[in-house]
């Protein structure tokens, strides 16, 4: 018969439903099985206890003598020095097929969450704002646009700001009731698509059509301009060829280019840049802020989730069980990630939990 797989954990874990094995560090687990409905989730026993538990937080290990610990504490390659890898659990996954009114299969083009864990959508072909619970049920009336909508950002307990077609940027209020209203249009001079807060007044935006790929916005209307330190591809973008997120805590500036398969980020405070390619960056979309600073980004060519540094470094590339995911936003809390795609066919929008040993 064939032996027992081994594997000694790298990162704790404490685990949140009965079915979660908790992990020390250190520990030594006998692997049952790695070929879990959830992808990245494997079946272990510890001193009798039997559960699952997140694959990329563990070691598999080959039998050593007694006296040789399979990893020296003191080593230099010390596993605590490493990135914590983080695991992805699918926790609610729905369809979007024609609802009341709509005249289209829903498209969520943008997605964030506000501080409360309620998640918002913009319905790109319907026209809405959608809000939605922890289990991707409607909460309350969706609000309806004169305009097409493109991307949403939060940027108070209750403000959304929302980049429509027809050079508006539009923002919302959401009462505890699940009431949305306009509170304010804003014209603008150039046609932005995704947005995200670059501090509590001012947004960055990815424009199309327009030979400034980036720019920023005040909640009060006024545009203003990157000056020459950041290094952007000398291109215009059309509409859904790239996007764009803020790492606030780095000062770091995301700017994904779906064409060219490259994500560059920009450190405008320091003047510092690089271009990022790797064969798991596909068809780059959406990005947000993940755990730990690190940035996600929807590599749709790969189905998948791909998770840098902001030194470019690849901590990670997550399968989703979606074709071409292309919108995503982490809560506030980092405890769990929405995705939602724009393949031809069957829309999908997907919550996911995030470990709490990643918050």
């Amino acid at each position: 018969t064939k032996p027992m797989e081994k594997a000694q954990v790298r990162y704790p874990y404490v685990g949140e439903h009965e079915d979660e094995l908790s992990l020390t560090e250190g520990e030594i687990i006998n692997v049952l099985d790695k070929d879990l409905e959830d992808s990245g989730w494997w079946r272990g026993e510890i001193n009798g206890r039997v559960g699952v538990f997140p694959g990329n937080f563990v070691e598999l290990i080959n039998e050593v003598p007694r006296h040789h610990s399979p990893i020296e504490a003191n080593s230099p390659m010390s596993l605590s020095s490493q990135p914590m890898p983080v695991t992805l659990k699918l926790l609610v996954s729905v369809d979007l097929p024609k609802t009341g009114d709509d005249k289209e299969e829903p498209y969520l083009s943008g997605l964030d969450f506000l501080p409360d864990g309620r998640l918002v959508a913009v319905d790109n072909y319907n026209r809405k704002c959608i809000i939605l619970n922890d289990r991707l049920q409607r909460l309350g009336t969706p609000y309806k646009f004169k305009n097409i909508p493109r991307s949403v950002v939060c940027v108070s307990h209750d403000t959304l700001c929302v980049t429509c077609a027809g050079k508006v940027v539009c923002l919302l209020s959401v009462s505890t009731d699940n009431t949305i209203t306009l509170t304010r249009e804003i014209k603008t001079s150039s046609k932005f698509d995704t947005i995200c807060c670059m501090s509590p007044s001012n947004m960055v935006v990815s424009t199309f059509d327009d030979p400034r790929p980036l720019r920023m916005i005040s909640v009060d209307g006024v545009e203003t301009d990157f000056d020459h330190s950041l290094t952007l591809p000398m291109k215009t973008y059309r509409i859904a060829e790239s996007a764009c997120t803020y790492v606030q805590s780095k000062n770091t500036l995301i700017l994904t280019d779906q064409l060219a398969h490259t994500v560059y980020m920009n450190d405008p405070v320091n003047g510092t840049s690089r271009a990022v390619t790797n064969e798991n960056i596909q068809e780059p979309r959406a990005a947000c802020v993940g755990p730990g600073d690190s940035v996600l980004v929807c590599s749709m060519g790969k189905d998948s989730i791909v998770r840098l540094t902001i030194d470019g470094k690849i901590l990670g590339t997550y399968p989703v069980d979606m074709e071409c995911p292309c919108s995503i936003c982490m809560s506030k809390d980092g405890t769990k990630l929405a995705v939602s795609n724009c393949s031809v066919g069957i829309k999908k929008l997907q919550l996911y939990k995030i470990p709490p040993a990643m918050s």
